[in-house]
């Protein structure tokens, strides 16, 4: 536990210090949200039914983005093998990692759900989207911080949008009707949340058992 919060503080200190891939990522989710704010203005003038859509291309774009720069850097000036070489367990060093990622898309995913309240005018910040948005992107960080591990691993970011939207189909489904039923106020949609926490918990289970045998290859 000590050295998963060492390596924690460690990448949240490189993250406020190098924040390029965070502000890219922010920048395309605001970008984002604003072209469809637009775009839906032209279009109809009841967007509920559509921003789980939205807000989940959004989230799901913007983490690729960000987590494509979790162990990118740290490869590049050798400081990975490093960490490799540490008398700590590999799986401190794949929560630790996680967790910052997990911090950092949550901070970009709450300035999404602000913005996207003011201009889609619809109240975004209620505590059952909230409550999906967390679960589903727990689950999401878990694989995609095993699978930029395996980009950086190979030398070959591309990899990482190539592996993680095929796999990550399930939870774009359940995240997606179970924030189109928090968005509608229905109160049918715990099946999908249901789905939802379960992807996300062996999400997060599978890629913490796997890492070791990533960053040993």
């Amino acid at each position: 536990m000590t050295a998963t919060w060492a390596i924690l503080e460690k990448d949240l200190r490189l993250l406020w210090r190098q924040r390029t891939g965070w502000v890219s990522a922010g920048a395309f989710a605001a970008m984002t949200v604003i072209t469809f704010s637009f775009a839906f203005d032209l279009a109809t003038a009841d967007v509920r039914p559509l921003l789980p859509g939205v807000l989940w291309v959004t989230f799901l774009f913007a983490g690729v983005i960000a987590s494509s720069h979790s162990f990118s850097e740290e490869q590049e000036q050798g400081t990975f093998d490093a960490l490799l070489l540490a008398p700590a367990p590999r799986s401190a060093l794949y929560a630790g990692k996680a967790l910052a990622n997990l911090v950092g898309l949550l901070a970009i995913e709450a300035f999404v759900l602000v913005l996207g309240s003011v201009l889609f005018n619809v109240p975004l910040l209620v505590p059952r989207l909230l409550l999906v948005t967390v679960v589903g992107t727990v689950g999401y960080v878990g694989l995609a911080t095993l699978l930029s591990t395996l980009g950086a691993v190979r030398s070959r970011a591309v990899l990482l949008p190539v592996l993680t939207l095929p796999l990550l189909v399930p939870l774009l489904i359940a995240a997606v009707r179970a924030t189109g039923e928090a968005l509608s106020g229905a109160p049918d949609g715990a099946p999908w949340l249901l789905l939802l926490a379960v992807f996300s918990f062996w999400s997060a289970v599978g890629a913490a058992l796997l890492f070791p045998l990533v960053v040993e290859q």
